[in-house]
């Protein structure tokens, strides 16, 4: 297991980052979630016996509560499921990257930025033909920084849980690729 010096948020239950932790054999050092209850069991168990840090922050987190020594030294931090706008002070403040991934396709339909865009990829078909994930990097506006890499495919959800279900396949895809240059990149200094 590769230890990276990465941090996660995550609001939910986690599972990107356990899947992406084990299909690529890489574990963040520290796992930061605002709702420790939603947190699956397995995922916790398996990240903190291979080395990750848990820690609950406050479900409305001030600047202070990221503001800390080991959230800031991280090189790395990405969101996953984390449904909360950093404070803009603390993105000017961190050092590193900071990467949102995003559940729809906003490179082509900007106006999916926000949440349950899942709902509206099912319920509006016609209006967006493709679905698809995007990683961008994080500003203090919502889902508004530069995208760094996404992935699409046509849009042909049958349900609301496919679509649901689709959007995770997009996502996981599009962190596996990010992950893997990312690793190549530190293979390469």
């Amino acid at each position: 297991m590769i230890e990276l010096n990465w941090t996660v948020f995550v609001s939910q239950t986690g599972s990107e980052v356990y899947n992406i932790s084990r299909e690529l054999g890489i574990v963040p050092k520290l796992l930061v979630t605002n709702n420790i209850k939603k947190l699956s069991t397995h995922v916790w168990e398996y990240l903190e016996y291979n080395g990750c840090i848990i820690k609950e922050i406050p479900f409305n987190p001030v600047l202070a509560d990221y503001s800390q020594e080991e959230i800031l030294n991280s090189d790395l931090i990405t969101l996953h499921g984390y449904l909360r706008v950093l404070p803009g002070d603390f993105i000017n403040e961190f050092k590193g990257s900071i990467i949102n991934g995003h559940p729809a396709l906003i490179t082509k339909y900007p106006e999916l930025k926000g949440l349950n865009k899942q709902e509206d990829v099912f319920y509006h078909k016609e209006k967006y033909p493709l679905i698809g994930s995007v990683l961008h990097k994080v500003t203090d506006v919502l889902d508004d920084g530069e995208i760094i890499l996404n992935i699409s495919r046509d849009n042909d959800v049958e349900s609301l849980d496919d679509a649901y279900f689709k959007l995770k396949e997009t996502s996981f895809a599009t962190w596996i690729i990010f992950f893997k240059n990312y690793l190549a990149k530190l293979d390469n200094q």
